[in-house]
């Protein structure tokens, strides 16, 4: 860890750049000075001041590419990031090319959302019930 660059040995950033971003905000022309805790809450859902406050307090709220402390004045124009140490959760699942060999249910529910999803009307699915030799 090293102080950052406006010498506050109480913020730290982290030399490890494999920092991944999360939120990106570019201040508005017409925004009025206010804290960077209070300006993330209003940006991100569900998420709370205690937390925001914490990921400032270690360096993990970032404005114009330096770490900051959880009382800075956000001022138009900024460009305010909340990077993490982990890529954000949506990319951790990575889908895979795997074909789909068979559908199985364990229901008639099963089977005609099956032959629904494959393109069938529900008055085709019905025709073909009446139809099928179920013996």
């Amino acid at each position: 860890m090293t102080v950052n660059s406006n010498n506050d040995p109480d913020l730290e950033t982290n030399d490890n750049d494999d920092l991944y971003e999360h939120f990106r905000f570019v201040a508005d022309k017409g925004q009025q000075p206010l804290r960077v805790d209070k300006y993330l809450m209003n940006r991100i859902e569900n998420a709370s001041r205690n937390r925001i406050q914490k990921a400032a307090k270690d360096g993990n709220i970032h404005v114009n590419d330096s770490a900051v402390k959880q009382n800075y004045k956000v001022k138009p124009g900024d460009v305010v990031q909340v990077l993490f140490e982990h890529p954000p959760y949506e990319f951790l699942l990575v889908p895979e090319n795997i074909p789909i060999d068979i559908v199985v249910g364990t229901s008639m529910g099963a089977i005609n959302g099956a032959v629904y999803a494959i393109g069938y009307s529900p008055d085709e699915i019905e025709r073909k019930a009446f139809l099928t030799n179920w013996d």
